[in-house]
């Protein structure tokens, strides 16, 4: 009789247990090993040498040209416009802005010769979902925008007209409201 009545509130706390784990993903894809790209997210690159990468500094981040892309044109204020085909690093703190580090939050990629699991910013938005899919990715569906999440991880087709763009990201948090 007494395992009867510890049964119902042990069966109550494993499913409790169980629903908290899977909503608390920290999953992240690796990085591909078919890809040509330096670095991928969340790799700290607080060690690395980027005097052979172009540099823009931003507002709580900096931004790294890969090696071999530099930008079409600087304008005055130091804006700079990218070439038509690059790829563009994000390095910021992570997890959050007041935690610290260097780290890669962002990789922008407009060179169709760049692959990351076999899609390039040129493959349709079909195989996109059906590669993502696969790799156990959920799909969002925002018309000529595609996002592939996996854990923390945010994978992203746009195809606007000529300008065809993937995106791999992570989300940084600004808890504390740091102004830049």
């Amino acid at each position: 009789m007494k395992a009867k009545k510890l049964l119902i509130p042990l069966l109550l706390l494993c499913i409790s247990l169980f629903a908290m784990v899977g909503c608390t993903s920290d999953k992240i894809l690796a990085k591909p090993v078919d890809t040509s790209l330096e670095f991928w997210v969340i790799q700290d690159v607080s060690d690395i040498d980027f005097s052979g990468h172009y540099k823009l500094h931003g507002f709580g981040a900096d931004f790294y040209y890969g090696k071999g892309y530099q930008p079409a044109e600087i304008i005055e204020d130091s804006a700079a416009i990218p070439p038509e085909h690059c790829v563009i690093y994000t390095v910021s703190p992570y997890p959050d802005y007041s935690s610290g580090g260097q780290y890669v939050t962002r990789i922008a990629i407009t060179d169709p010769q760049v692959t990351v699991y076999g899609i390039t910013c040129n493959s349709t938005l079909q195989d996109f979902d059906t590669t993502f899919e696969n790799l156990g990715c959920s799909i969002q569906d925002k018309g000529l925008l595609h996002i592939a999440t996996y854990g923390k991880v945010k994978i992203a087709l746009a195809s606007y007209d000529e300008n065809k763009e993937l995106t791999v990201s992570v989300e940084v948090t600004n808890k504390q409201g740091i102004d830049f």
